[in-house]
């Protein structure tokens, strides 16, 4: 009896504590996603130091780089489906297999949008495959220097073929997280991240290659049809019949203008999503072209590691924006604020916990272990992971906004993206990694996130005043 309530009392001991640093079934598997990046990295890194020749790593990191050139495709439009379907949900639940039950007008505004979103993002699959695999195969080519004794053209050709795959089921997923059911969402990344990562290392470990690259994306490709066509296949049905014709748009009774009431968020978002690309993605092609495909494997495995912080980090307030978006619906700035703060505080720990984590990590790699060789120096990495904790917190303000619709940021994200992407060529060209940290480190620091802090109170302010209600 004495050791079952001891275990009970540490039971609860622990949830206590779990529910104090704001941890829910939603941010639990968002933690679990990211968590298992950082389970599996050092196992993707030692597969990789053993598989792969540095040149080859080099080609494997790059070509992620290149594939996120998807945001220039998808021009924000995730995020704006996201808070648009949560002012809606305010009025509406799901009913079976997908079905949307509650307010006709929501209802009918909903519908049109995902019928509108799908077409979108059919056009962008198509774009992105026509655009990018010939860019890609003209860009990776040019390092002829380099002897390459493994395939990679084909590689990335299925790469690409992959990510405009799971681009045709955004659009679905970013209604479901905006309905609020942020668990499924951050469930269907966990399982993604598990499978995809087991692929991978099948494929590497067969002496696959580059393919492993295309792997990566098959895993999100299953676990996301196998959820939409076994948990939503009415919204499945619906979207098909919006798009082919069956069900005519203008026979609907409320309907959500395009071009009067997403497009003006979406461009904003668009600029702020493509900036991102300048900010985070551009360091391994501009390392890839100047320095060989060498220095880019070590850029590359340990953005793999800061990119995981952040995402991880991020987990506490993405998973909350459908909770902001309804408050703001009721107009309940005091919970909003509260929330939000709360939220805050968790991110920006959990950011810096695991950058200190990480950095030492890799000192003690870099100290006794020839794994330490595959990533940047041990100081440049400490810039870099000390860049994610300032960006964590530009990430919760930019959410906050981003929460009323309106997209206030955008050109701040410009200026940082043209700073930063300048900072990168021209530090990258030079001093290699240490001048590509140094640079994205001092711009988040003393550029982004003062600016971002004042608009921020100032926007705070003017939208929760009267006039704004």
């Amino acid at each position: 009896m004495t050791n079952a309530r001891q275990t009970t009392q540490l039971m609860d001991y622990i949830i206590k504590l779990l529910r104090f640093f704001g941890f829910n079934r939603a941010i639990g598997y968002g933690v679990l996603a990211r968590a298992w990046s950082f389970i599996s990295g050092p196992v993707t890194i030692l597969i990789i130091a053993n598989r792969f020749s540095k040149e080859q790593q080099g080609f494997y990191y790059t070509i992620g780089s290149l594939l996120a050139l998807q945001v220039f495709f998808e021009l924000g439009l995730v995020t704006v489906l996201a808070q648009f379907a949560s002012h809606e949900f305010a009025h509406l639940t799901w009913g079976e297999k997908g079905r949307i039950e509650g307010d006709p007008v929501a209802r009918e505004r909903l519908l049109d949008l995902l019928c509108k979103a799908t077409a979108w993002f059919g056009i962008a699959a198509l774009l992105l495959t026509v655009v990018l695999i010939p860019a890609g195969l003209y860009f990776l080519g040019q390092q002829h220097w380099v002897v390459t004794d493994f395939s990679w053209r084909l590689p990335w050709i299925l790469a690409v073929c992959g990510t405009a795959v799971n681009l045709l089921i955004v659009p679905f997923f970013a209604i479901v997280m905006g309905s609020g059911d942020v668990v499924t969402v951050n469930h269907r990344e966990m399982m993604g991240a598990v499978i995809s990562s087991l692929i991978a290392w099948t494929v590497i470990g067969l002496r696959g290659g580059l393919f492993a690259a295309f792997a990566i994306t098959t895993g999100s490709i299953i676990v996301s049809c196998t959820y939409l066509i076994k948990e939503k296949p009415e919204l499945l049905k619906l979207a098909w019949q919006g798009v082919f014709g069956h069900s005519s748009h203008t026979a609907r009774k409320a309907t959500i203008s395009w071009w009067g009431d997403v497009w003006p968020m979406q461009w904003k978002i668009a600029l702020s999503w493509v900036s991102g690309y300048f900010m985070f993605q551009l360091f391994n092609p501009v390392l890839f072209h100047y320095h060989g495909s060498v220095v880019a494997g070590q850029m590359g495995m340990t953005l793999s590691v800061s990119n995981a912080l952040l995402a991880g980090c991020a987990t506490w307030v993405n998973s909350r924006t459908p909770e902001f978006g309804k408050l703001i619906a009721y107009h309940e700035w005091e919970k909003l604020d509260s929330l939000f703060y709360r939220v805050l505080i968790q991110s920006v720990g959990v950011a810096v916990a695991g950058a200190l984590v990480g950095w030492g990590i890799i000192s003690y790699l870099q100290e006794y272990s020839q794994i330490g060789k595959r990533f940047i120096p041990a100081n440049y990495a400490g810039l870099l992971f000390g860049a994610v904790c300032v960006h964590s917190v530009t990430n919760a303000l930019a959410c906050y906004l981003r929460a009323h619709k309106k997209e206030p940021l955008m050109w701040l994200s410009i200026a940082s993206a043209v700073l930063q992407g300048t900072a990168a060529w021209l530090l990258g060209k030079k001093y290699a990694s240490g001048g590509v940290t140094a640079g994205f480190f001092c711009i988040n620091l003393f550029f982004t996130l003062p600016i971002a802090y004042f608009i921020w109170l100032r926007c705070r302010k003017v939208w929760h005043s009267n006039q704004f209600r």
